[in-house]
């Protein structure tokens, strides 16, 4: 499947994708202008905080994520999701290594200074595009 990771960040900065039906770690993808892709990992609860993040730099023809660099962790690593199988509800959910969860479309989101996606950028981004 030939997919753009741009076309799913939306007509602002970027786009959150949620995994749906998941209990233990809400599971984030965050696709922004540039064709970047932001994997997030929160834990539940009190103590809920981000456990650990990777970045890419967008899709292959095929669909596959090409993930910058892979956690250490082999938990870290099967948490990944792989390979783009399907686009559903005109780009609002879509299905990873053909698995059940899908990732759900949350948030669409102006600028996200933390992950260096600030106004002047996304102007600059905005006008390359």
């Amino acid at each position: 499947m030939t997919a753009n990771a741009a076309d799913f960040a939306g007509p602002a900065c970027g786009s959150r994708y949620e995994k749906e039906m998941e209990t233990h770690f809400r599971d984030c993808l965050l696709f922004y202008l540039d064709g970047r892709i932001r994997f997030e990992r929160y834990c539940y609860g009190e103590a809920a905080c981000l456990v650990f993040s990777v970045w890419a730099h967008g899709f292959d023809q095929d669909g596959k994520i090409l993930w910058d660099k892979e956690p250490e962790f082999e938990s870290q690593r099967s948490a990944l999701p792989r390979i783009l199988t399907d686009v559903q509800e005109s780009g609002n959910a879509l299905q990873f290594d053909g698995l059940r969860k899908r990732y759900v479309k949350t948030e669409e989101f102006a600028e996200d200074k933390m992950n260096g996606y600030g106004k002047f950028k996304v102007f600059w981004l905005k006008r390359r595009k």
